[in-house]
């Protein structure tokens, strides 16, 4: 039984009004107390003295390795064609090689190659900077510390 008209538009209208979590949450510790001199009459002060951590949240924690194995079950060959971009990729998140490559080293057909690596830059998973030499998008996926992730992130996003 499908929805009326009326009533497709008020999920719509529903889902609309969902707010996104924030992808950070704040800690805040108290470190006690510290002396300060005001630098214009001398005078010291004593003042309470916080540090404020931000924190990721509201994100699923996924063991790539246990999931890349059951969506290889799946056996779908889209899944595999990102699956062999994903374990191929560089530290610098980068994928270097030709659709043809991929197809020969996959065993799936070009054609779905071609259109799966569309997709993925459809969907910004991937960018495309030159033939056969793609960088992934490390908001998506990303694998080392945040410090290297960020940096990388920059370069993504200024187009290098």
């Amino acid at each position: 039984m499908s929805a009326t008209p009326e009533e497709q538009g008020d999920n719509v209208t529903k889902m609309s009004k969902y707010k996104k979590p924030n992808a950070t949450r704040k800690k805040v510790k108290f470190l006690g107390t510290k002396e300060f001199i005001d630098a214009e009459t001398g005078e010291k002060q004593e003042m309470q003295v916080t540090d404020i951590e931000e924190r990721d949240a509201n994100f699923h924690k996924i063991w790539l390795g246990h999931l890349l194995e059951t969506l290889d079950l799946i056996g779908n060959k889209k899944i595999k064609v990102a699956m062999f971009i994903m374990n191929e990729l560089n530290k610098e998140n980068q994928f270097i090689g030709t659709h043809r490559y991929i197809a020969e080293n996959t065993g799936i057909s070009l054609p779905t190659v071609t259109e799966t690596m569309g997709v993925l830059q459809e969907s910004n998973f991937l960018i495309k900077v030159r033939n056969g030499f793609y960088r992934a998008n490390p908001d998506v996926l990303f694998k080392g510390g945040k410090a290297d992730r960020m940096n990388v992130l920059l370069r993504y996003t200024n187009g290098e």
